[in-house]
């Protein structure tokens, strides 16, 4: 497919929703579609620990849904391993000692506004021009914006009056700017399409891409070999930071793959064997785990509840605390003491009966959800054996 934009018409005023400003979204913005709907597309909300002081706390198993607001850095997390695991099997399958792991942009011509359709056709085009320039294949994730000025020296008057905290980058600084809101957000961006690479290759030339198009080599990454962890670090650090700000829409991949490294052509099982893909998966895994800033807990540390900030236990552990004497004098020392025992009692209802349901309105309200167990525990007789509460958490 040529680079060339010909097939769409040529810049005139309309509506910003005839282009993609307010169809494409980054991880984490929810989405304009109104089918997709939160919290409701996560899991249901449910006991998942208490403090040391009685507060049950509750929570939702992970969506890893892209667009989610809570648990879009799940979806990163194994989108980064399945990329690095894919691109870490082909570098070992192929005869590449002079060729490193590549960081490279491709940018189309920014003469025009594009469509949505426009952004994910020219995805094509982009192949084109990484293969023109020296990429015979790769990972490609698609970007639909750039920090505009107003973007640019917000984040730099902060840096320099010291405001930032360690390693925040501008993409993150941005996000916290705009509360995760889409809307606000399009205050600091401006519709910029281009498309990042993960690639391996030795002579990157963008002299070579098509008329308009800018190709670059942003970095060469260390050498690789399937055992050095260093080395999956590398690339994990990168992948992940070119996903947060990524292209998210429905029905379309924010990540794909192109030319020898497309499934079509390259399946790193056979490849390489079962064994050694099982342990290059385990190393990219255990590389994107290991890398404080790419992993983020949904599950708190410490009780949300104000002034209390109590250590927070696995509602796995709750039978045993609430059998232990000293646990349940301390809880009953508080003003509100039989209140809390008694939520910690529904909530342990709630793991061995699995009978009853709280109604729809305590599934969108903590408060609501917290009357529910504490009326479901003043009721509540526990089982003489507590094994089915480690069985329905564990299971």
């Amino acid at each position: 497919m040529s680079a060339v934009t010909q097939d769409f018409e040529p810049l005139r005023d309309e509506t910003p929703s005839t282009y993609y400003e307010e169809q494409i979204r980054v991880p984490g913005m929810g989405l304009a579609n109104r089918k997709s709907r939160y919290p409701e597309r996560c899991r249901e909300l449910k006991p998942v620990g208490f403090c040391c002081h009685g507060h049950p706390i509750l929570g939702r198993s992970s969506c890893g849904a892209r667009y989610c607001p809570d648990h879009w850095r799940d979806w990163i997390e194994g989108a980064v391993i399945n990329m690095v695991a894919r691109l870490a099997a082909y570098r070992e399958a192929q005869d590449l000692s002079n060729r490193r792991m590549c960081h490279v942009v491709a940018s189309p011509p920014q003469d025009k506004r594009y469509s949505v359709r426009g952004l994910w056709d020219t995805r094509s085009d982009a192949y084109d021009a990484l293969e023109a320039a020296g990429v015979g294949g790769g990972a490609v994730i698609t970007h639909p914006y750039r920090t505009n000025d107003k973007g640019d020296e917000l984040y730099q008057t902060v840096k320099e009056h010291g405001d930032l905290g360690e390693g925040v980058g501008k993409w993150s600084f941005l996000r916290r700017e705009a509360e995760n809101q889409h809307g606000e957000l399009l205050q600091y961006v401006e519709a910029s399409p281009h498309y990042h690479a993960l690639a391996p290759a030795d002579d990157i030339d963008g002299s070579k891409a098509p008329e308009g198009w800018i190709v670059e080599n942003i970095r060469s990454f260390k050498a690789f070999h399937y055992r050095d962890t260093e080395a999956y670090r590398d690339m994990v650090a990168t992948a992940y930071y070119v996903l947060t700000h990524g292209a998210v829409q429905e029905g379309r991949s924010t990540t794909t793959y192109f030319g020898e490294v497309h499934p079509n052509t390259f399946d790193p099982k056979e490849a390489v064997g079962a064994r050694k893909w099982e342990q290059i998966q385990f190393e990219a895994e255990a590389a994107v785990k290991g890398v404080p800033e790419t992993h983020v807990s949904d599950e708190p540390e410490e009780c949300p509840v104000e002034e209390c900030r109590g250590e927070v236990i696995d509602v796995f552990y709750l039978d045993e605390y609430l059998d232990d004497d000293d646990f349940i004098s301390h809880v009953l020392s508080f003003r509100d003491g039989r209140k809390r025992l008694a939520q910690l009692r529904g909530a342990l209802a709630y793991w061995q009966k699995r009978t009853d349901r709280p109604p729809p309105g305590a599934m969108r309200s903590e408060a609501r959800y917290k009357e529910w167990l504490r009326e479901r525990g003043e009721v509540f007789q526990p089982e003489p054996s507590q094994v089915s509460l480690s069985t329905a958490v564990m299971g």
